[in-house]
């Protein structure tokens, strides 16, 4: 097959470009326009449609009052407040990254000091 191809460079490029045109023009030729394509409302119907429902929403709002009455209901009354308390902790140092001046020790220091072998390997 790649032989023959080889041979007839010429013939098959035509044949390639034939069946290429062919499926061009079956693709891009309709006998009917499509429907899909036409539209009946401009981009002003647009805006005044949206602004309609704007205008349909605002009066909705406005319709709505506010009353005090869900507080006293007994469903609303017999809710428990579960939050729990936040307890202030002291600050901790302006820069934690900044290396210890000789006087400060911190706890995980101290705690290492009272514990030489905290992070020994463990003897058999």
């Amino acid at each position: 097959m790649m032989d023959f191809i080889s041979q007839h460079k010429i013939a098959s490029l035509v044949v390639l470009l034939i069946l290429i045109g062919a499926a061009w023009w079956g693709f891009t030729s309709n006998s009917s326009p499509s429907a899909t394509l036409v539209t009946t409302a401009g981009p002003a119907d647009a805006s005044s449609t949206q602004d309609a429902q704007l205008v349909a929403t605002l009066l909705q709002l406005q319709a709505v009052t506010l009353s005090g009455t869900i507080l006293n209901d007994p469903g609303f009354l017999a809710l428990q407040d579960f939050t729990t308390q936040v307890v202030t902790e002291p600050v901790g140092r302006p820069n934690p990254f900044a290396p210890l001046s000789p006087g400060v020790t911190s706890s995980a220091s101290s705690s290492a000091t009272l514990n030489p072998n905290l992070f020994a390997p463990a003897k058999h």
